[in-house]
């Protein structure tokens, strides 16, 4: 009986010892799977960033676009500061379309009475108000003057400028191995340019594919280093 006994103790200890093993092995496996995915989702996630912002640029300068540095301050230290050699010739062309719009805006009163008000006042609100509030702008639009061909020629320009300068800013992080901030980007305009089938749309998938393997292997892994089985497909 206590052979018995003891023969059973010890194919018990054997299995026992065994299941460990498995699942040491599993373990290991599963942390290198893990690991490979973090790589690939990291490297995917700031490919994203890059084609995005790029993809925003073209449509930008495709429709005379004006893109704001609010949220990238990065951009507004190369167009305001910086002023690299490569965007000179943007930023000329720019300040030439908009010292010729400046030049026949001050050929009105009117004009140089709203400058005055909008230096004179404090916060954005205010100068935004001064701006609106005049029936200035409404009848320079009304009449036949070249306004019309001067504002858009500086819209066209200064859209070209900040998309050349967005480029720039992407080949920076890009060098830099960083993910680009996004966040400027308008969920309208980040939804057409995901269109769909699109290679943005589809890398979007695959990042959203690996976030969801990722999340069942941490899990899976957790379990594993409490003895506890993997999570049961549902």
């Amino acid at each position: 009986m206590k052979t018995v006994l003891w023969s059973m103790l010890c194919l018990f200890l054997s299995g026992w010892g065994s299941m460990q093993a498995v699942l040491a092995q599993d373990l290991k496996e599963m942390e290198k799977n893990l690991s490979a995915i973090n790589e690939d989702l990291n490297q995917k996630t700031k490919e994203y960033s890059w084609q995005l912002a790029a993809a925003y640029a073209d449509y930008c300068e495709a429709n005379n676009k004006y893109i704001s540095w609010n949220d990238l301050p990065y951009l507004q230290t190369v167009v305001e500061y910086e002023r690299p050699a490569s965007l000179e010739t943007y930023r000329l062309a720019h300040k030439a379309s908009k010292d010729e719009l400046d030049k026949f805006l001050n050929t009105y009163k009117e004009y140089k009475d709203l400058t005055k008000k909008q230096k004179e006042a404090v916060t954005k609100e205010e100068k935004d108000a001064v701006s609106t509030a005049s029936a200035f702008w409404k009848k320079l639009r009304s009449e036949e003057n070249p306004y019309k061909d001067l504002y858009y020629a500086e819209r066209k320009a200064i859209s070209k400028y900040r998309a050349e300068a967005l480029r720039y800013v992407i080949a920076h992080y890009k060098e830099k191995k960083q993910e680009i901030p996004t966040s400027y980007i308008k969920y309208a305009e980040r939804s057409y340019l995901l269109q769909k089938g699109s290679a943005l749309e589809l890398l979007q998938k695959e990042i959203n594919a690996l976030e969801s393997v990722q999340r069942e292997l941490v899990q899976n892994i957790t379990r594993a280093r409490y003895g506890l089985g993997k999570t049961e497909d549902k």
